[in-house]
């Protein structure tokens, strides 16, 4: 029997991280899911973190690619996803334990006639440092989105997987905001809804993906 969630994490040379996140995936008061992790061509010892874990759960899948970036690594997710739902982590983020089951409780009583995207508030951490980031709420979610990204992470969402069958997979030729791009095309077609609670901990360090990439890549890709 097919598991209700599908949990994707994309990883990349942070087997320190990693643990952390893993665990708050298997720490949700909702269980009934699988855990992919896509390792995309790390070179530390993520195998063998995963390994550790694998022992002690079968619902953990591991599987290792050359890299491809962060969005070829959540489309080898949606490729080996077998959940109704989808629901991405960073690895260097970290879910509090009710996200799963409140969001998908908000799909059941949602009063959005075609739902296919719920986010929620998140926690920014950053060294000792604490502040939630509230989801605005908008009429218009597609208009909104062509001004700006304002879905904090893809840690914050989830979505039925048949989205992806309407509107594809991540655009690989983006380096800077492929969720973004995502997003506004998941917006065209479907209503979002959000929990207007803070469910996961995003955590700004010197290695997040968009304070590494350059100026004329982000410039490029803003554009596109």
């Amino acid at each position: 029997m097919n598991p209700k969630v599908s949990v994707i994490i994309p990883t990349y040379n942070r087997a320190d991280l990693l643990p952390r996140a893993i665990k708050s995936v298997l720490s949700q008061t909702f269980q009934d899911f699988e855990l992919i992790i896509v390792d995309d061509g790390s070179t530390d010892n993520t195998k063998e973190i995963v390994k550790s874990f694998q022992n002690k759960d079968e619902r953990i899948k591991y599987v290792y690619q050359d890299n491809q970036g962060e969005s070829g690594a959540r489309n080898t997710g949606l490729r080996e996803s077998q959940g109704e739902y989808i629901a991405f982590l960073d690895s260097d983020d970290e879910w509090l334990p009710e996200k799963l089951e409140k969001q998908l409780e908000l799909f059941q009583h949602s009063d959005k006639k075609n739902l296919g995207f719920v986010s929620c508030n998140a926690l920014i951490k950053e060294g000792d440092r604490a502040r939630e980031y509230k989801i605005p709420r908008y009429r218009k979610n597609f208009e909104e989105l062509l001004k700006g990204n304002f879905i904090c992470s893809p840690s914050s969402v989830i979505i039925k997987n048949k989205v992806f069958n309407s509107v594809g997979g991540f655009d690989k030729k983006l380096k800077m905001g492929p969720d973004w791009d995502m997003w506004i095309r998941i917006a065209r077609e479907y209503d979002f809804d959000f929990v207007p609670e803070p469910l996961f901990k995003y955590y700004i360090h010197g290695n997040n993906i968009t304070k590494t990439l350059s100026l004329s890549k982000k410039e490029r890709d803003l554009k596109y």
